[in-house]
């Protein structure tokens, strides 16, 4: 029996990524059901998390259940990841009248725009959403419900008594992806900078970030940077973070000032090279299981018929560009490695990393649309949910008994039949 090691990325994809919610749970799940079996097959750790925007969401969530917490005995278990991903997804749903009400008018106006009615736009720096957020409020609207902030206090109550120095020898890493608006910067908030950072990691010595300019940065993780990963610049206002360090075109200057960032959508969807930087041969994951929510495919019998289509299908093909250069890269990088670890010391020293994809079934993630996207509805969150699971207890059983012959990345991202 081997143990394998295991990085999971999870793309943001709206309430689309209530799919990655089933899935994360059925890994989980099966994860303690072989863990209960020692000897039965290979297993897996999970060793790092990745995602951005909702896809984030659900990385804090199991990596904070999994993660040691010095205020909460709870925390640090299988069972407790289960536990905050469930109260992500219940919590987010709309559920009270109010909410109820709001998520139909929004799902209204939504297909009223794809259909060509001409509707006002909204401004998320004008002082009336502010007005619309204090009513909705007044009526009912949980804070959870229509903050960022208040959703992940309420996931993360013991955020700040997390146990880093158990944390530092559990091999428990999240990643959440995000992009500074004014720099342009791909940014992440890394668990691991927060080892450094604490003196609990040795820093990562290939460049230092702060005097050498690269359009990249790795901040801290903070609850702040996972809201500023899932923040989209149409509907709110750039996430904003005070006294961040920023390098300068003039080596070895720096400035401090506030970062404000929107979703990661527009820088990593989500971070993947991240797992492979930055740590020994030995941290390195065995595989990398990617959870796709934005179609790479679609029918070529559908066509499109508006601007929102058109926005819709820019959406999806924006949210895999840079996933699959990054994987694409990997994939490269295995084949040279086996090509050359005879002939050259170099690639002998070098790790050939797996790439997994898992993804909805066809016909549900050409069903969805991008209204859909925003849909808060229970039964809707329910449904993707449940068949996550179901294609996650196929997969994983499939990976088990299949072993080196399982399909990888880039065949298991396309869909039978598709040209």
């Amino acid at each position: 029996m081997a143990v394998k090691k295991i990085a999971i990325a999870c793309q943001g994809g709206g309430t689309h990524a209530a799919f990655t919610w089933g899935v994360l749970t059925e890994i989980l799940e099966t994860k303690k059901t072989w863990d209960a079996k020692p000897g039965s097959g290979d297993t897996i750790d999970i060793t790092a998390i990745s995602g951005t925007s909702a896809g984030a969401l659900c990385a804090l969530a199991t990596w904070y259940g999994l993660a040691p917490n010095a205020a909460d005995s709870g925390c640090g278990n299988v069972d407790k990841a289960i536990e905050r991903l469930n109260f992500l997804w219940t919590t987010f749903a709309a559920t009270t009248p109010i909410e109820a009400w709001l998520n139909m008018t929004m799902g209204k106006l939504l297909e009223m725009k794809e259909k060509g009615v001409p509707l006002p736009t909204s401004n998320p720096y004008g002082v009336t959403g502010e007005i619309a957020l204090t009513g909705l409020s007044m009526l009912g609207a949980r804070p959870e419900f229509i903050s960022f902030p208040a959703l992940l206090d309420a996931l993360c109550p013991g955020f700040a008594e997390v146990d880093w120095s158990a944390l530092a020898t559990a091999n428990r890493r999240m990643i959440a992806g995000a992009i500074e608006v004014f720099s342009g910067n791909f940014e992440i908030f890394d668990s691991n900078k927060t080892l450094e950072e604490k003196g609990l990691r040795p820093a990562y010595a290939r460049y230092n970030q702060y005097e050498m300019l690269r359009w990249r940065m790795r901040r801290a993780l903070s609850l702040e940077g996972v809201a500023a990963s899932g923040t989209l610049p149409e509907l709110l206002r750039a996430q904003k973070i005070e006294n961040l360090v920023f390098p300068t075109g003039t080596p070895g200057q720096t400035i401090t000032r506030d970062g404000y960032y929107w979703d990661g959508l527009y820088s990593q969807n989500p971070p993947v090279s991240q797992f492979l930087e930055a740590c020994d041969t030995d941290e390195k994951p065995d595989e990398i299981w990617v959870v796709r929510i934005n179609p790479q495919e679609i029918d070529y019998e559908i066509r499109y018929y508006s601007l929102e289509d058109i926005r819709d299908r820019e959406n999806d093909l924006a949210g895999n560009l840079s996933l699959n250069q990054e994987l694409d890269h990997i994939v490269l990088v295995n084949e040279l490695i086996a090509k050359h670890r005879d002939k050259n010391p170099y690639f002998a020293d070098l790790k050939t990393v797996e790439v997994r994809t898992i993804k909805m079934e066809r016909e549900t993630v050409w069903s969805l649309q991008r209204t859909s996207k925003f849909d808060r509805h229970p039964d809707h969150l329910e449904r993707l949910r449940t068949e996550g699971q179901a294609v996650a207890r196929k997969w994983l059983s499939d990976w088990r008994a299949k072993g080196k012959d399982f399909q990888s990345y880039p065949i298991d991202a396309h869909y039978p039949d598709i040209g």
